[in-house]
């Protein structure tokens, strides 16, 4: 029997063990329309399945939980995973996690964050400077301690492939609950943004989840749409992105996040590999005579200035994009610790940053638009 199958059979039998409950209907998969690495089951059962595609271990497995009303604690206790909802306290491990629980007006539920300075959130930065959100140190080195203290609901974690993700088990071997999410995995924006379901399911608020969701993909696509008719006609901007490093040019691959942005911007990453996902590590040659071609110039690190980026290396100064101004950074909701909004509130604002993207790509096109909100111009 599938995994999934057995999972509602599984509710269905549950459901008569909790008060107050009704039988599941008959099962749908709850695949999204966007987002590639969760499912939820939509049944009216209050016993949902929740699936997360785990890539991070290595053999790409399905991780199977279950959301289970806060009430029903027969179901609940030892038991993994079994997440209880709605949720009133939580372990966020990326600020990504604080986003979605902010746009869906529940962030006062998170106890504790990995990485409370790079926290942009004004109201959540309030919170910390109150210790009413505690610092837990980072997924290599959590104050398991701590979090054991805060005796939170679920900790929201990921994992990474390659990486040492020994302590979400030792989370679960002190009996915490901790649901694994794989949004920084999507390559879709939309995708991305559609963890709003999610969160809107363990918070009680799928409802607004799916509006918040609805208007702003609309928003997005209303955007594209424009784009794609204004410049069927013309070729596409050519974007030169990012700036070498330690020697070593990052370009990313035509189906990452950054370049789907790009392209539903109008727009195209001189180098970057179709139908590839990761970023391709070239040398500064490789990449040199491309961007002699570019119109633009997107992400070069954490440059602020022209200035910087010509004392970076001289031969910069050739690139047209550089000589025209057409330099911009994704820097301009950052905090002084190095934290970015564009990779906080930004997942939850596709449309905002495609936006930013299209005025900065297509000027003409958006001459009554409002000034950039995660962009800015480089002087």
């Amino acid at each position: 029997m599938r995994p999934f199958l057995y999972l509602l059979l599984l509710i269905t039998l549950l459901t008569y063990s909790c008060k107050n409950t009704a039988p599941a209907e008959k099962e749908q998969q709850g695949q999204m329309e966007y987002a590639a690495y969760f499912a939820i089951a939509e049944t009216n059962a209050p016993v949902k399945a929740l699936t997360i595609k785990n890539t991070w271990s290595g053999n790409a497995r399905e991780d199977h939980y279950l959301l289970v009303p806060r009430d029903c604690t027969r179901l609940l206790s030892n038991n993994n995973y079994a997440i209880p909802y709605p949720i009133k306290s939580a372990v966020c491990m990326s600020t990504t996690h604080l986003a979605y629980l902010t746009a869906l007006g529940k962030a006062d539920c998170v106890k504790g964050i990995s990485g409370t300075q790079f926290v942009y959130n004004q109201a959540a930065r309030e919170r910390i400077a109150k210790r009413e959100i505690v610092d837990i140190g980072n997924e290599t080195l959590p104050n398991y301690e701590l979090i054991i203290s805060l005796k939170p609901d679920v900790v929201f974690a990921y994992g990474i492939s390659g990486n040492n993700n020994s302590y979400i088990e030792k989370l679960q071997q002190f009996g915490i609950k901790v649901l694994t999410i794989g949004d920084y995995l999507e390559s879709n924006p939309l995708g991305k943004m559609e963890y709003l379901k999610l969160f809107g399911e363990l918070t009680g608020k799928r409802a607004e989840a799916d509006s918040v969701f609805t208007e702003n993909k609309t928003a997005y696509n209303t955007v594209k749409e424009k784009i794609a008719l204004e410049i069927k006609e013309r070729p596409k901007v050519k974007v030169l992105i990012n700036a070498p490093y330690k020697g070593i040019w990052y370009i990313p691959g035509g189906e990452n996040y950054t370049a789907l942005l790009i392209q539903d911007a109008g727009g195209e990453i001189l180098g970057a590999k179709e139908e590839e996902i990761q970023s391709a590590q070239l040398s500064f040659e490789n990449v040199y005579h491309l961007a002699l071609q570019a119109d633009v110039w997107l992400h070069p690190n954490a440059i602020n200035t022209l200035k910087e980026l010509e004392q970076e290396n001289p031969l910069f100064k050739n690139i047209q994009a550089l000589q025209n101004g057409k330099v911009y950074n994704n820097n301009l909701r950052n905090t002084p610790q190095g934290g970015s909004d564009f990779w906080e509130t930004g997942v939850v604002e596709p449309h905002i940053i495609l936006k930013d993207l299209a005025t900065i790509l297509h000027p003409e096109l958006f001459v009554d638009s409002t000034a950039l909100e995660y962009y800015r111009q480089l002087k």
